[in-house]
């Protein structure tokens, strides 16, 4: 999994809409996000986005982040589960962005240790609610001890009137990391979200979610237990995938997260 999270220090007006949100029920077509969710994402987002994914992947991420005139800040490398499996996170800052990124899975053990865990430890519960996935959660206490949290309240006194909608998360292959009320908090918090996902990778189908018996089989969130994605789905049905010019699907639809005509329709 990967994470990229964008704090504009200039109001760019031309990208960023107002999101209008509330605390509507998963499966009800009221207050649709299609007019909330769209008119956001694009090549202009995904380019820059992909380089500091690549950044974080990287001992030194300068040469990435100069490419877009980004200065590293701060750059963690931290064990993060039994096996001594390795975080590495780093944050930079540009004219117009504050970059938060953090590594994806490296290794097929760490892969491992996030499916094991995900089955057989109890969720975290998440401070402003719902519960995510131990993995994650503990994943991402050792970044944030490791010099994040420093860093982070240093630029929240700098931001203190931050709002949600000055926010952007972008994701390559990301698992389910948490139940249906840390997605609809998720949403809320973070509107500009999007989950790109391609159609081969099987990441985003993990940890399983729990399905209805009859058709069709959509995700069910089963008393708030079951893994839920958050939105907004970008899923790119063709084998080649370039992000310049792919084809792509703004995956908007019932379950919101667990869009039926997407990537959970291939399970």
């Amino acid at each position: 999994m990967l994470l990229l999270l964008f704090l504009p220090q200039l109001v760019l007006s031309n990208k960023i809409t107002d999101i209008h949100y509330s605390d509507f029920d998963f499966y009800s077509p009221t207050d649709s996000p299609k007019n909330n969710w769209t008119v956001n994402y694009g090549s202009w987002l995904t380019l820059p986005s992909l380089d500091f994914a690549a950044a974080a992947y990287s001992t030194d991420p300068s040469p990435c982040l100069e490419k877009h005139k980004a200065k590293l800040v701060l750059r963690v490398q931290v064990p993060c589960d039994a096996f001594r499996d390795e975080c590495w996170a780093f944050i930079a800052i540009s004219r117009h962005f504050i970059i938060f990124s953090v590594r994806g899975t490296q290794t097929q053990t760490q892969l491992i240790v996030e499916i094991i865990e995900s089955m057989t430890a109890p969720k975290k519960e998440f401070p402003a609610g719902g519960s995510v996935q131990h993995y994650f959660y503990e994943s991402l206490q050792a970044i944030w001890n490791a010099g994040f949290g420093t860093k982070l309240a240093e630029l929240k006194k700098a931001y203190p009137k931050l709002k949600p909608k000055e926010l952007l998360l972008v994701t390559f292959g990301q698992p389910r990391v948490g139940n249906i009320e840390y997605a609809k908090l998720h949403r809320r918090l973070v509107p500009n979200s999007f989950r790109i996902v391609h159609r081969y990778d099987l990441v985003p189908h993990i940890p399983y979610c729990y399905e209805r018996l009859r058709r069709p089989h959509k995700c069910i969130p089963l008393h708030s237990h079951g893994p839920f994605h958050h939105p907004t789905e970008i899923w790119y049905p063709t084998e080649e995938m370039n992000l310049n010019n792919s084809l792509f699907k703004i995956c908007d639809g019932l379950p919101i997260g667990e869009d039926q005509n997407c990537r959970q329709n291939l399970i």
